[in-house]
């Protein structure tokens, strides 16, 4: 069967389909973490919901890898696109970098990320991490082609991790113009960032929620976006 794949979203509304279509589905406790096991599209499969935000993320992910090793995690759920980027509610977003948007010191002169701080987050002998997370490219391009074939018009670009999301035009403009990305999201350079450690391969996907302007909630759909990403992995998942 190989090492399984490990699937992992914030919240229900995320994954509720996902999980649904797991056969022989079964659960198991992983560090006081609810965990469903089973076979989804040809693959073994664990599921989990991780909560939102890089710690819960972080813990849930670690502490699967270190019970079963997984072949390749795939984070998946909703974000909030930048204007401008062509990308609207519904649409479907690969991640081909991950980036900490919130980590570094804001200074008189202005922004200054962990590198300009010489804080590397990851620091080995062959690897070193400031803000950024490149992702697996062959990987990345393997998914977009899969999600090409299926009908899937999907966007690929770097998305940025924030603690406190973008409820204000404003600053989606400033931190898309920092870091040069499309999307936003609350877990995805965390993810990488433990994946990075352990070597293993990631690919996150997103379903757009909503665009990054003032906030109004009439103009989101979550569920919408939560399906169509949904329907992305599974088409992913039975291309791969």
């Amino acid at each position: 069967m190989g090492k399984p794949v490990l699937l992992l979203c914030s919240v229900s509304v995320e994954g509720e389909r996902l999980c649904g279509e797991i056969d022989d589905l079964g659960r198991r406790m992983v560090a006081n973490r609810l965990v469903f096991t089973g076979r989804l599209a040809g693959f073994s499969v664990m599921f989990g919901l991780t909560g939102v935000g890089k710690v819960n993320v972080s813990h849930l992910l670690t502490a699967v890898v270190e019970s079963v090793a997984p072949g390749m995690v795939i984070l998946f759920g909703c974000g909030g696109a930048y204007p401008g980027m062509g990308i609207g509610v519904g649409d479907v977003v690969v991640a081909c970098e991950e980036v900490y948007g919130d980590e570094g010191v804001c200074t008189p002169g202005g922004f200054l990320g962990l590198e300009g701080m010489n804080l590397p987050v990851i620091e080995t002998p062959t690897v070193t991490r400031y803000n950024r997370f490149p992702l697996d490219r062959d990987l990345v391009e393997r998914a977009e082609a899969v999600l090409s074939a299926e009908g899937f018009e999907s966007v690929t670009g770097t998305f940025i991790t924030v603690s406190c999301s973008s409820g204000k035009e404003e600053r989606g403009k400033m931190l898309q113009r920092r870091f040069g990305g499309i999307c936003e999201n609350m877990e995805g350079a965390a993810a990488a960032h433990v994946c990075d450690l352990y070597g293993i391969p990631l690919l996150e996907i997103r379903g757009i929620s909503n665009l990054v302007v003032d906030r109004d909630l009439q103009k989101w759909d979550i569920e919408f976006a939560a399906a169509r990403c949904q329907e992305a992995v599974l088409a992913l998942l039975r291309g791969l």
